[in-house]
């Protein structure tokens, strides 16, 4: 696949062409100045419209990795499903995602488990055009999703039951990341998806977008955020994930302590104004950040397992612990050495 690169200070874009339909594309982080010789710890956000993934931002621009003897790169990509490909291809080493990917790979025969989490409800809004006022105009629509097998194809397909809506009575087409989807809905190319803050407020106050329904609001555990590694990864590099995990929530304190960072992170990350980086702030960051020093709720994975065995039937029967899943040790050793009572003083 033909990659063009185009220079931007200290960061370069990727255009990594498409998959299926949507154009991919991936924001990669580095160092000013020459590569440095050494093995690089790539780690990589999927999916990234929610400022939770600030936490990760905060530890690459504050070069706290370094602290903890990474030598790091961060890569912002907005499809979580070609997150997991670079995952499994070993192109990075850990990826912050969510959703279904770990148990599409899984079911597969990969190795992929959670060893942090991130955000564990749903933080969806459905978002339509203003010309569809309920449910029932939802049918033949056009609704935008990152890409297939995506948390956002799962998040639509379950915002649509809830509304009463049988999901083959609509179009569900890949448009890439979120803003990608913004704009799509804007200019009329789609007529409905689903959006985190700070983005749906923008579209219901700035574009005249209705919200058909707020997924956080069912109170459902559902894992939306968490940190995925390849179990073989693993094996021979538990020092570097617990690193990269203290790096990490050091990040989170860091976010925590200074406001203005997090909102000039925010800003830069997800092309937003002062007031909406400041919704995403409270929201995610300030609220919900704390949501990475536990692993996702059992439950919740359960219901994507269900989920995907709709689909693909290898899922039937199928379990958390017989897909090996969750790996809590990281965080377990991590809360045991006093790491989080050192960050709090």
């Amino acid at each position: 696949m033909e990659a063009q690169r185009l220079a931007f200070a200290d960061h370069r874009w990727l255009f990594l062409g498409r998959l299926r339909k949507p154009l991919i594309v991936i924001l990669l982080l580095q160092s000013p100045g020459e590569l440095i010789a050494a093995e690089k710890f790539r780690a990589a956000s999927g999916g990234f419209g929610t400022a939770i993934h600030a936490v990760l931002w905060a530890a690459y621009h504050k070069n706290i990795f370094q602290k903890y003897d990474l030598d790091a790169e961060y890569i912002a990509i907005q499809s979580g499903t070609t997150g997991m490909q670079m995952l499994l291809a070993g192109e990075v080493q850990s990826l912050f995602s969510g959703g279904p990917q770990p148990i599409n790979a899984n079911l597969q025969g990969a190795d992929v488990t959670i060893f942090a989490g991130g955000l564990d409800f749903f933080p969806y809004k459905l978002i339509v055009r203003p010309d569809v006022k309920s449910a029932s105009q939802l049918k033949s629509k056009t609704l935008g999703i990152t890409s297939f097998g995506s948390v956002t194809e799962l998040a639509t397909r379950m915002a649509l039951e809830k509304l009463g809506v049988n999901p083959k009575q609509v179009t569900i087409v890949q448009v890439g990341g979120s803003l990608n989807r913004y704009a799509a809905l804007q200019g009329g190319s789609i007529q409905g998806t689903v959006m985190f803050e700070p983005l749906a407020t923008m579209a219901v106050r700035n574009l005249g977008m209705n919200s058909l329904i707020d997924m956080a609001e069912g109170g459902l555990t559902f894992p939306t955020n968490f940190f995925t590694v390849k179990r073989s990864f693993l094996a021979v590099n538990r020092g570097k994930i617990i690193n990269f995990m203290k790096a990490t929530i050091e990040g989170l304190y860091t976010l925590k302590k200074d406001r203005p960072l997090g909102l000039q992170l925010i800003k830069r990350y997800l092309r937003v104004d002062d007031e909406m980086a400041g919704i995403g702030y409270d929201y995610y960051v300030a609220k919900h950040g704390d949501g990475i020093l536990s692993l996702p709720d059992r439950r919740g994975l359960e219901l994507v397992i269900e989920q995907v065995a709709r689909e693909n039937p290898k899922a039937k029967g199928q379990s958390p612990e017989s897909l090996g899943l969750l790996e809590p040790s990281i965080l377990d050793e991590i809360k045991r050495s006093g790491f989080l009572e050192k960050l709090k003083r």
